[in-house]
């Protein structure tokens, strides 16, 4: 009987100091996590603003995936609530949309255990990426106050926002970026280059013998004539077949002809790929293109260029050759195209 009313005592004292802990125990913690997106402004809104996207980037699906979420109000207006109920690691609560505006969105969060706790996003323009803020000012109450001194609430709870974060990069950025058989296509507006160049049709096969004997001329004449470049070495290819329709060039400062060469100026609305690896390889990315120009209604305008960036003498390793692979474009006939 007496051990017993010791360990009561001690029960006693032990929630007693669990209460006194509570009671002292600060109920309020500032959570806030930061990154950079390479995408524009709009997507990142886009992404944020509606509760529809919040499962395309949202930490917590990931630990219940079979969540059960209601939308109720118009999604992405003040006053829209996003409703959740999942498991224990998830838990039940809302979340509602107080304020809109392009560079801040403002919400309500309340966990069904915990109450309520303000949040917000801040999205800042930068070029053409966004730096985006995620922050809430989490309230604890009485008796979880007490736990949460036992812990770094900050790290805790912090982790699902930099995943949160990391998810929404992502996200975007394929957006923003999209890959076509593993290639961004970028869409440049280029000035006008003179190529000087010397022309013929040549031997699919022999096209790395011609480049080899034609490019060092060209270099030689340009060199003598004190002409200064203005890109790489490049190959430009008006169609392959068994023989190709082609031209070694080196883009010049000067809209000059010499001796044995032509020059094409050429220049305008244009698709470019960035290429890495060896010269024979470059297949995919043309088919990249070809896939790029389907979807958006385009057409090729001859030559393609092939800017060989990269000094293969100086790096050996062909995997970093750079290859800018270009197409000038135009909008296919009856199409509304790109302009």
């Amino acid at each position: 009987m007496k051990a017993l009313k010791i360990i009561l005592y001690i029960v006693l004292a032990l929630a007693g100091l669990w209460v006194l802990l509570g009671l002292f125990a600060k109920k309020n913690y500032h959570i806030e996590r930061n990154t950079e997106i390479d995408a524009p402004h709009e997507i990142v809104f886009e992404q944020v603003k509606f509760f529809k996207n919040f499962k395309n980037w949202s930490p917590w699906h990931v630990y219940d995936p079979n969540m059960k979420t209601e939308i109720t109000g118009t999604d992405g207006e003040a006053g829209a609530v996003y409703a959740w109920s999942g498991n224990d690691k998830v838990g039940t609560g809302t979340q509602t949309l107080k304020s809109v505006t392009p560079g801040r969105l403002d919400y309500e969060v309340n966990f069904s255990e915990w109450g309520t706790s303000p949040a917000y996003f801040i999205l800042e323009e930068r070029g053409k990426k966004t730096a985006v803020t995620w922050a809430m000012d989490m309230y604890v109450p009485f008796p979880w106050n007490a736990f949460a001194m036992l812990t770094d609430v900050n790290a805790f709870v912090g982790k699902d926002f930099e995943n949160g974060l990391a998810n929404l990069k992502k996200v975007c950025e394929q957006i923003a970026h999209p890959k076509y058989r593993g290639y961004e296509v970028v869409e440049a507006d280029i000035p006008v280059k003179y190529y000087l160049s010397v022309r013929n049709m040549v031997d699919t096969a022999a096209i790395p013998k011609y480049f080899g004997e034609n490019l060092p001329k060209i270099m030689g004449w340009a060199a003598n004539k004190n002409l200064a470049f203005s890109g790489g070495p490049s190959g430009l290819f008006w169609n392959w077949g068994a023989q190709t329709d082609m031209a070694a060039a080196i883009p010049v400062a000067e809209n000059i002809k010499l001796d044995s060469t032509q020059t094409f100026p050429i220049g305008g609305k244009a698709l470019v790929i960035e290429y890495f690896g060896p010269y024979d390889k470059t297949g995919e990315a043309h088919f990249a293109m070809d896939d790029y120009m389907a979807e958006k209604k385009l057409r090729s305008i001859p030559p393609v260029i092939e800017e060989y960036v990269t000094d293969p003498i100086a790096e050996p390793d062909t995997m970093k050759w750079l290859t800018k692979i270009i197409y000038f474009v135009e909008p296919k006939p009856d199409s509304t195209a790109i302009q």
